[in-house]
């Protein structure tokens, strides 16, 4: 992993002040957020007004500080934050599947925390292989995200031999590896996913509001959702997909600007690689790949780490 403390200071600020979401006395937190949602109003906390982004204090932020910040938000409402402004500023390289990385985070922490707690024929549900298996595979998919989106803001070009391939990785398939991530968690949720209470209902929140936030904003210029833009599934692959023809997924995790920010043996065992191909089954992580992801998966979550590439401490309670 390769990031650095300044850049992730003003989300540390922002993480603090919005509080631990798990918290059921906290009007910034998921259960404050559905009882709004419930009720047709706007959460008492207001998230977005709290944290200052949009406002004097950001000051000239630069974008990977933003988008840090922003995932913050994410990791909470993709919608609030949006509605707040937060991601409309900064730089155009920020866009909503860099910051959407947030709402990954807090998907694989609640869908960790429930596995954590459930038992299934006799055993710790976390301990059944194909369970451990698609949390690896969700972190390792975020971990992808992060990378290709990391570099985005920076302004580097992972793949300088192939004409906007890097951007078109980051606005066409990063969102997909995202929903795709999310989508696997909600199967590992099992029956529980449709239960609309307690941190299912957040979960259930969390995957529509990124869906809606991701796919109204693919294909745009900017990368951000346009307010008339509805809401659905990602299309099929359509011109700006173009420059990612060919591409394979060893192209996407060998490239010397990718494999400085991330280990690329936890990048190639990635699911998302997949949907650069036709394959109808995604592959999950195995062997020592799977290994290293599962536990530093329970590192981070037990020592209350973000798991992207910054690790940054967060307020959750484990």
């Amino acid at each position: 992993m390769n990031t650095t403390t300044g850049t992730f200071a003003l989300a540390t600020t922002v993480e603090e002040r919005l509080g631990d979401p798990y918290d059921p006395t906290n009007p910034n937190g998921f259960q404050a957020i559905l009882a709004a949602r419930e009720a047709g109003r706007t959460p008492a906390g207001e998230p977005f007004r709290a944290l200052g982004v949009g406002g004097a204090e950001v000051g000239h932020v630069d974008p990977e500080s933003l988008m840090h910040a922003l995932r913050a938000g994410y990791r909470r409402s993709p919608t609030l934050t949006r509605s707040r402004g937060g991601a409309q500023r900064g730089s155009g390289a920020v866009t909503v599947g860099a910051t959407a990385v947030g709402t990954l985070d807090s998907g694989l922490r609640m869908t960790l925390r429930h596995l954590r707690a459930r038992r299934l024929y006799g055993a710790a549900a976390i301990d059944i292989p194909q369970l451990r298996a698609v949390l690896a595979g969700a972190y390792a998919d975020l971990l992808l995200c992060d990378t290709l989106t990391t570099l985005a803001v920076r302004g580097t070009d992972a793949f300088p031999t192939r004409p906007d391939a890097h951007d078109s990785a980051v606005r066409v398939l990063v969102p997909r590896v995202l929903q795709g991530a999310m989508d696997r968690l909600s199967m590992a949720l099992g029956s529980r996913f449709y239960i609309r209470e307690s941190e299912h209902a957040a979960f259930h929140l969390l995957l529509n509001e990124m869906q809606r936030a991701l796919f109204a904003a693919e294909g745009r210029p900017d990368g951000q959702p346009n307010p008339a833009d509805r809401p659905g599934r990602p299309p099929g692959p359509a011109g700006h997909a173009a420059p990612l023809s060919g591409m394979t997924g060893a192209d996407l995790t060998t490239a010397p600007a990718v494999t400085a920010l991330c280990d690329p043996e936890l990048l190639a065992a990635a699911p998302g690689r997949a949907l650069l191909t036709r394959v109808r089954r995604t592959p999950q992580p195995s062997g020592p790949a799977l290994e290293r992801l599962a536990t530093e998966l329970d590192h981070r979550y037990d020592t209350g780490r973000s798991f992207d590439l910054a690790e940054r401490p967060l307020p959750d309670r484990p």
